[in-house]
């Protein structure tokens, strides 16, 4: 009921288009437990959500292919998807469900194919994954993985309205994806991945291999809580920045989850070196509550 209004909402009467965009939503709903993507897609304008829905389940396929699976067909799955994406675009839909779905949206709302192709070579980084030498090398890598998909969600909910804001938007995308990068700590690692900045563990005096083998350190401590200063500083800024735009109520919610988020990450200790951090559920409803009541009653 609630995605057949949304659907009506943007406008979008055609029947397959319905169900494909349906899938999209079913597919969201499910993933991380139905709990954080599903409230941001709830944040939206009721006529956004359709297209919110298809750039997020598309982004979530491509992450499964890079992220999920035996470490040696990652690359291939993560191929043959974005073959299958281009040729979608290429031919104007897919049989698929999600790409029709995705094709779509950026046809309908006028974004660019640039926004595919960054989030592909970021997951292609992942699959051939490399330290990153420095912190803009992350930055680099996080306005790919990220900065291009918060974007096309934010340019779904405001159209060209953001194209000045692109900018703030990309940092803002960065510093979400920092926060990830300290909450998922211990699963990274035990994907082989440590995504924190060689030249920060050298900076606080930290061995690269004792932060492999989870070996925890006052420096390696030290070292997670500057990283977390780099959030905490700066994110509240860049929401402020974005206060005269249609997506500062999804902002702030975001700036108020990643403030949560790491403040776990520091109250965990050496505990993030074992376990992802999450915040409990009813705080991380209450951050979303009042950005969904306000969209109430699409």
């Amino acid at each position: 009921m609630l995605v057949r209004r949304w659907l009506d909402a943007a406008g979008i009467t055609d029947p397959v288009l319905r169900h494909c965009y349906t899938v999209c939503a079913r597919e969201v709903s499910a993933l991380g437990g139905g709990r954080g993507r599903w409230s941001a897609l709830r944040s939206a304008p009721a006529s956004a959500r359709p297209h919110t829905a298809a750039l997020m389940a598309h982004g979530c396929r491509a992450d499964a292919c890079a992220d999920t699976g035996p470490a040696q067909d990652r690359q291939r799955r993560l191929a043959e998807f974005a073959e299958t994406t281009w040729t979608a675009f290429a031919t104007g839909g897919s049989r698929d469900p999600v790409l029709h779905a995705t094709v779509h949206t950026y046809q309908s709302l006028g974004m660019p194919l640039s926004l595919i192709e960054d989030m592909f070579t970021a997951m292609q980084r992942d699959v051939e994954f490399r330290d990153f030498a420095t912190y803009e090398e992350l930055r680099q890598w996080a306005t790919q993985m990220t900065g291009g998909p918060m974007y096309g969600v934010t340019w779904a909910m405001a159209g060209t309205e953001l194209t000045q804001a692109q900018p703030l938007v990309h940092e803002f995308a960065e510093l979400c994806q920092l926060t990830d990068v300290l909450c998922d700590l211990s699963e990274d690692l035990d994907d082989g991945r440590l995504y924190l900045p060689l030249d920060d563990l050298d900076q606080f005096g930290v061995r690269p291999e004792d932060v492999k083998a989870k070996r925890w350190t006052p420096p390696l401590a030290d070292l997670i809580a500057f990283e977390a200063t780099r959030v905490t500083d700066r994110l509240p800024v860049l929401a402020a920045e974005l206060d005269h735009t249609p997506v500062s109520p999804f902002t702030h919610a975001l700036v108020e989850l990643c403030t949560l988020h790491v403040a776990g990450v520091l109250s965990a200790g050496q505990d993030v070196l074992n376990r992802p951090v999450q915040p409990p559920m009813g705080d991380f409803l209450n951050v979303w509550r009042p950005v969904m009541r306000a969209v109430i009653p699409c």
